[in-house]
């Protein structure tokens, strides 16, 4: 069998799920594990009418119980803030948190291994505030202010591909409404396929962005970053349907005219029923703040999954067009011998070299399963991307496989381990996503 056809094969049998399964928001983990979730949302108030986003960027998800009685995806802090109902009868303001720490073996073709100590493989670590404040009628007045941080050194965390910031919350930070007529909200939010914050929709995908870049979708999607200057809004849910709008008037500055600041702008729905859960949504980063000119980076993303009781099986799949990277924050090399490179970065605005300016377009899926094993739970993935950068014809593949399990110690702390290989081809030849990696780690949340 050639690689070629190893790739498509991969690519050919995720695409299936993506559209008869349903997106990523069906139980894999144990009773302790929900029962934790269930008690962190049961303590902000009653009547849960709101969904949080699936999982946060590069981390894994935590399970807990959806308002429905079924189960899905939440990353374990984020299920706290998010499962604030719409209809909040109560004030209060809460401090949460999330700590990771883990060690973890990587090799990458033609480069030496590496062990290190790492923070966040399963959970964000990371702290924060929230509160609501009831203002009368079913309405309230919401806020979250989130930072992330490096257990191992106590360095801050910026954004998705930068190292370290010194900002007071570089995660989410937000200040807005919500009630019977949904939640809007106003500051720095996760993108809808960001896998990170409130607003992430992104599914179909048993260990999400969670364990390592290889094995993971962050190793073969294109995935959007934190939105600044950003409004979101949300509606409530309706025979399990609900829909997500999100506008950022600048990605990373907003300060100057409307047509030179980078805008991204995000329209996604929900439809879960049963043990059947699924995901669609469509984006845009028009990167007018570029010095460069540069088309418009389209991104169409949809997810699905189904609990069929024993195990629950995952699919998912990435159409993106004229993207300004590949997979995982690699940039575009600058022709195939050289090994330098350069990009167009959506989430930082920065300038691109002229000869990129239509950037890549590419297809990637994935498919899964979760299954509980030894009172804990196990999972696998197979991923496949394959792309072309359109200016000047190099083109790119890489396809991976992950495995996971975690074991619950209490209703709040986990051990978790994982190991994945991946191969990668052409511009992505001998990067980080072409090798394999190894990690073992505790989780635990407040």
């Amino acid at each position: 069998m050639t690689k070629k056809t190893l790739l498509a094969l991969t690519i050919s049998a995720a695409l299936v799920p993506a559209f008869y399964v349903s997106a990523a928001e069906t139980d894999t983990t144990s009773g302790a594990t929900e029962a934790a979730a269930a008690q962190d949302s049961s303590t902000a108030t009653k009547g849960v009418r709101f969904r949080s986003g699936p999982q946060r960027h590069a981390r894994g998800v935590a399970f807990g119980r959806g308002h429905s009685g079924h189960s899905i995806n939440v990353s374990h802090a984020s299920s706290a803030i998010a499962n604030i109902p719409m209809d909040a009868t109560t004030s209060s303001i809460t401090l949460f948190g999330e700590l990771d720490a883990g060690i973890k073996l990587h090799k990458t073709k033609g480069k030496s291994a590496t062990v290190e100590l790492t923070s966040g493989n399963w959970y964000w670590t990371s702290w924060g505030i929230k509160g609501v404040e009831d203002i009368g009628n079913g309405n309230a007045v919401i806020f979250t202010l989130q930072q992330a941080f490096r257990l191992n050194n106590g360095e801050s965390i910026a954004t998705n591909h930068s190292t370290s910031s010194s900002g007071g919350f570089n995660n989410q930070a937000f200040l807005g409404l919500q009630g019977h007529w949904g939640r809007l909200t106003f500051g720095r939010q996760g993108g809808l396929s960001s896998g990170d914050g409130d607003y992430s929709m992104l599914g179909g995908s048993a260990i999400g962005t969670g364990m390592s870049v290889i094995g993971d979708l962050q190793g073969v999607f294109y995935l959007t970053g934190w939105q600044n200057n950003s409004i979101a809004y949300r509606t409530q849910e309706w025979n399990g349907l609900q829909f997500t709008a999100m506008y950022s008037n600048g990605i990373s500055s907003d300060t100057d005219k409307w047509s030179k600041n980078s805008h991204y702008y995000g329209l996604g729905m929900t439809y879960d029923v049963g043990n059947f859960n699924s995901n669609l949504m469509y984006e845009i980063e028009d990167h007018k703040g570029n010095t460069t000119k540069i088309d418009k980076t389209n991104i169409i993303t949809a997810g699905a999954s189904y609990d069929f009781g024993s195990f629950t099986l995952y699919g998912a799949y990435q159409y993106t067009q004229h993207a300004t990277r590949m997979p995982n924050y690699n940039q575009f090399p600058v022709n195939a011998s050289s090994g330098a490179s350069t990009s167009a970065s959506a989430t930082s605005g920065a300038s691109a070299a002229s000869s990129y300016t239509k950037g890549a377009n590419q297809n990637a899926a994935s498919i899964s399963v979760a299954t509980p094993l030894w009172g804990g739970n196990l999972m696998l993935q197979l991923n496949g991307v394959k792309g072309k950068i359109k200016d000047d014809g190099t083109k790119y593949s890489a396809w991976s496989v992950g495995s996971a399990y975690t074991y619950p110690l209490s209703k709040r702390t986990l051990l978790y381990g994982g190991v994945a290989y991946g191969n990668a081809y052409k511009a992505l030849d001998g990067s980080d996503l072409d090798g394999y990696t190894a990690v073992v780690g505790m989780a635990t949340s407040f």
